[in-house]
């Protein structure tokens, strides 16, 4: 069986997260894929299969106004996330003897993404996976340009990548509008560990299910989550788990050499045997439903607020 040749990029200014080095080390595990960081920040030490596009901001601006005919704006790094879905036509002169090119986020840490690209068929879609944090594209002319076509909530393509406001043209807001109006092809099963911004401890997002005894790890090129029912324990495998910029502190282990570590609220531990329930006691504990329920209703608070706010400011400022 022919294996497609895959590229994934990020595109990072500023510095990089302290747990850096545990991205690279999930990513060397992928040895039959390429990494490419877009980036002006100095690494010292790479897998072979991650590779460094050496460019700043302005550069990239710079080239990015290029290749699209276009005065862009990207006033702060965090606007990168609006051209996420155009970097196979920005960097284009980078990936062409690739079948598939991706973007990520570094917050994460990645599992055995070949597994799951195989298990699913990642030749039979032109978009596969459809959220921001890791997300891969068939290189063909036709869909590096598809963000080009009408159906984003936020508007055209022209607006995004001229306003320096920003749209969330990476997911729902954006080109997940394009491909559904036009009926092309995007894998969006869940096979992911988002782990919510709403609870202290580690719960998978949205409708996933959760478990009150549950823990998360890698180990040797996979992301698992071992939880239990009624004292059984099962294990469940992800493609990555997404962290989503929680502040973690960097491991105390070496990242270089690690083959198995816990994820968890209070960052990376060693994982040296297979996982109990004492360690869901002292990795990810659980503090019970009431306890989630008022952290639930918190966030739903801090969101009205931050609502609010936001209208007050529009309101003033059209007098």
């Amino acid at each position: 069986m022919c294996m497609e040749k895959i590229a994934i990029l990020t595109v990072y200014y500023g510095n990089f997260p302290p747990y850096f080095d545990l991205w690279l080390r999930s990513c060397e595990f992928n040895e039959t894929i390429d990494f490419y960081i877009v980036t002006d920040n100095d690494i010292d030490k790479l897998p072979e299969n991650v590779k460094i596009i050496n460019i700043t901001l302005e550069g990239f601006c710079v080239l990015a106004e290029k290749k699209l005919h276009k005065k862009v704006r990207i006033d702060t790094p965090y606007k990168l996330c609006d051209f996420k879905p155009i970097y196979g036509h920005i960097l284009e002169d980078y990936l062409s003897e690739y079948d598939y090119w991706g973007h990520c986020d570094v917050d994460l840490i990645f599992g055995d993404l070949r597994k799951f690209f195989n298990l699913y068929k990642i030749n039979k879609y032109d978009r596969f996976l459809h959220l921001g944090h890791l997300s891969l594209y068939k290189n063909t002319p036709e869909c590096k340009e598809y963000y080009k076509l009408d159906g984003a909530p936020c508007g055209s393509w022209e607006e995004v990548v001229t306003n320096p406001q920003n749209f969330l043209f990476d997911e729902w807001n954006g080109v997940y509008g394009i491909y559904h109006k036009h009926n092309i092809s995007m894998f969006e099963e869940r096979i992911f560990a988002d782990i919510s911004m709403i609870y202290k401890r580690f719960r998978l997002a949205l409708n996933d299910k959760n478990y009150d005894q549950q823990v998360f790890y890698w180990e040797n090129g996979h992301v698992y989550r071992k939880y239990w029912i009624e004292e059984r324990p099962f294990k469940q495998e992800y493609i990555y788990i997404h962290f989503k910029k929680r502040k973690f502190t960097k491991e105390t282990f070496d990242a270089s050499t690690t083959t198995s570590f816990y994820i968890g609220p209070d960052g990376f531990t060693e994982k040296n045997k297979s996982a109990t329930i004492e360690d869901v006691k002292r990795i990810n504990p659980y503090y019970g439903e009431k306890y989630e329920l008022k952290e639930l209703h918190h966030m739903e608070w801090e969101e009205k607020k931050a609502w609010w706010k936001k209208r007050i400011t529009e309101l003033w400022g059209r007098k």
